[in-house]
């Protein structure tokens, strides 16, 4: 008897092929809803898998040429969000938010091979986060000169243009969040010589990336932050000209 993943992957792999077909990229991604069932797949829980809501962001972390594709193709991205939603909903399952695709652009992945990450993500914020920033036009994805930004909430971005960037509940933090899970001085991230790196700052519900619980660890794109179960999202804009993230939001709700 099939799993409700395997149906999804069933209906996804037909309708993404055919779509596919249309595109100009239809041959670099093959694999493309077999990838993104097993993302939703590694975040489920292993007890009773069945009857735990799907992670609602898909993070594609992507070659940069074809992530900047995907990012001007605003119709396509619209697409597979409804087509991933409307697929969930008919194999039985449900998103724990409206759904949300992500793309970022990663030197270090090849063309056609996507790293795809899913992870649970308040896209209608609950709790607060409090951007402390000189201006608000900084928060502008085309007025900000930072090459690396925090995505919160499936569309906010937060760009990382200080040397130190201190991340907590304490009002003195450069990026206030909100909720109780989050410490009062929680994670930090730094810039050096073009690396991003994060660190813990003995917090009591721990900070992780992909899952894993880091004291300090560099960066990449597309990785998940999780401080004690407020996700963020770390992207790299690759030039001044592209347009940061690709976000797309399904219109109806869950």
């Amino acid at each position: 008897m099939k799993s409700r993943l395997d149906e999804i992957e069933s209906r996804l792999k037909d309708l993404i092929e055919n779509r596919l077909a249309a595109l100009a990229w239809r041959r670099d991604h093959p694999n493309l809803a077999v990838q993104i069932v097993e993302a939703l797949r590694e975040h489920l829980l292993a007890e009773n898998p069945d009857n735990q809501p799907l992670p609602n962001v898909l993070v594609f972390a992507m070659h940069p040429q074809e992530a900047a594709a995907w990012q001007n193709n605003a119709e396509w991205l619209t697409w597979l969000n409804q087509t991933l939603l409307e697929s969930v909903r008919e194999s039985g399952a449900s998103f724990a938010a409206p759904p949300v695709i992500q793309v970022v652009s990663d030197p270090r992945q090849p063309p056609g091979k996507p790293r795809i990450t899913a992870a649970y993500q308040d896209t209608l914020p609950g709790s607060t986060a409090v951007l402390h920033l000189p201006t608000e036009t900084e928060l502008s994805p085309s007025s900000t000169t930072s090459r690396a930004y925090l995505i919160l909430y499936g569309s906010q971005f937060f760009p990382l243009d200080q040397p130190v960037t201190n991340i907590g509940r304490r009002s003195d933090n450069h990026l206030v969040i909100e909720d109780l899970r989050v410490s009062r001085a929680h994670a930090q991230i730094r810039r050096i010589k073009n690396q991003t790196i994060l660190f813990d700052l003995n917090s009591s519900g721990g900070t992780f990336v992909n899952g894993k619980r880091i004291t300090q660890v560099t960066l990449f794109p597309g990785d998940v932050i999780s401080l004690a179960g407020f996700t963020l999202i770390y992207g790299e804009d690759v030039s001044e000209s592209a347009s940061i993230g690709g976000t797309s939001p399904a219109q109806p709700p869950v």
